[in-house]
């Protein structure tokens, strides 16, 4: 298939951002992927899991009217609004931070000491989105309902704050919170409903639509989710003019490769759906491209479970490309997707065993098509030289090389590409 200029225009903002959103993830990838989110802070809710003995503790309600707690708040408020953007913040941080680790201090007094800090700063402020960006480590359950109606009511910039909060109670592990499973499935649902309802208030705000997307998608069933997506473009081009299918299609890959959730759910049905349709061919080459560059970002690949990994390769392999090497017209296309699909076979393949690196090495020895062979070595990611250190070796290939080469003549456009290659090695 032939991917155009105009294409692959339409569809490089969408690949930018995943790109950008892969590359920006964090361990435990509890961010969301919005321009506008708050700085990291410096703890993580895995850090705050193995550190505090309470942490799945969800049962307890949060209790007002601690004179201590209130004066805590108070110094911690006045303190960082005299520090906020200075040096002296890291001595702020590192107080709060200490506060957050310590096992003496339950974790629900931690979630009203950092609410009514919210409450004093305000939700509209740098500080008070600051605050909640520390409170969503704690996946605050106890503040569902409050959360509800604060998300509700606030700005957009607000809201993309406690985006964040609201999803980190979303993402809770039902086996490991102690708390009703009634309790959690209506709090989830709440969250669910709640963000979701404010798709049709996001005006012209592009970047809320997305991340409201994206926090929902995979915690819905996938019909539901794409009913929600597409009544959203419907929205977008009243208001913006109608959304091209690549621009569509770009956000939809954002959205089912934005987090773990959404790509265990979503990915797998929504590659379905386009498997199904062969009029999808610029939605499904779209998503092509966004797994190769995803793919090639080796701290996430690391990391991806296995079932993600099957799912990757059996799109990917389902349309190998068909490069005839006596053509008259040099097919780019076909010789770009060969190379990326082998490129990203061997990253999907890898494990502790047998390295990227030495599973595209065999490749390249185990192929008998010698313009196969010649593309895999011009495209190659490794050092050729590291890839195939034997100086024989690398000779061989070569002469083989050169033989096809003066075989075709100058009547195939791949000559040239195979005497290259001879050369290199």
């Amino acid at each position: 298939m032939k991917l155009n200029a105009r294409l692959l225009l339409g569809i490089s903002l969408a690949v930018i951002l995943v790109v950008l959103y892969f590359i920006s993830t964090s361990t435990d990838e509890n961010n969301i992927n919005s321009l506008d989110k708050p700085t990291t802070p410096f703890i993580s809710q895995s850090e705050l899991i193995e550190t505090l003995p309470d942490f799945y503790v969800m049962d307890r309600e949060i209790s007002d009217g601690d004179k201590n707690k209130e004066i805590l708040a108070n110094n911690l408020v006045s303190k960082i609004k005299q520090s906020f953007g200075k040096k002296d913040m890291l001595d702020f941080e590192a107080e709060l931070i200490a506060i957050l680790k310590d096992p003496t201090i339950s974790r629900q007094d931690k979630i009203n000491l950092l609410w009514m800090m919210v409450h004093q700063l305000g939700v509209e402020t740098e500080q008070g989105l600051y605050v909640l960006e520390y409170m969503a480590t704690l996946a605050p359950i106890e503040l569902s309902e409050e959360l509800a109606v604060l998300f509700t009511n606030a700005s957009a910039r607000a809201k993309l704050g406690l985006l964040y909060v609201m999803e980190s109670i979303l993402r809770l592990d039902n086996t490991a919170a102690k708390v009703s499973a009634e309790h959690l499935d209506q709090a989830k649902q709440q969250m669910l409903d709640t963000i979701s309802a404010q798709l049709v208030n996001v005006d012209n705000n592009v970047e809320l639509g997305f991340s409201i997307l994206e926090t929902v998608v995979g915690y819905l069933p996938f019909d539901q989710a794409k009913l929600l997506i597409d009544d959203h473009f419907m929205t977008l081009s009243g208001e913006q003019g109608e959304t091209s299918r690549a621009t569509k299609a770009g956000i939809y890959n954002r959205l089912a490769l934005a987090n773990p959730v959404s790509r265990n759910e979503f990915l797998p049905q929504y590659i379905e759906s386009l498997s199904a349709d062969p009029k999808k061919a610029i939605e499904k080459e779209a998503l092509r491209q966004d797994l190769f560059n995803i793919i090639k970002i080796d701290r996430f690949i690391a990391k991806a479970p296995q079932e993600f990994k099957n799912t990757v390769k059996d799109f990917l392999v389902a349309e190998l490309p068909k490069i005839e090497v006596e053509s008259t017209e040099f097919n780019y296309d076909a010789v770009m997707l060969y190379a990326d699909l082998s490129i990203a076979m061997a990253k999907l393949q890898g494990n502790d065993l047998h390295s990227s690196e030495s599973l595209y090495k065999k490749q390249i020895n185990n192929t008998t098509n010698l313009l196969e062979q010649a593309i895999l070595l011009s495209r190659s990611p490794y050092e050729l030289n590291t890839l195939l250190p034997d100086e024989y070796t690398r000779l061989q290939i070569s002469e083989r090389l050169r033989a096809e080469a003066k075989r075709l003549g100058d009547s195939s456009v791949y000559s040239s590409l195979l005497r290259d290659v001879a050369k290199q090695l």
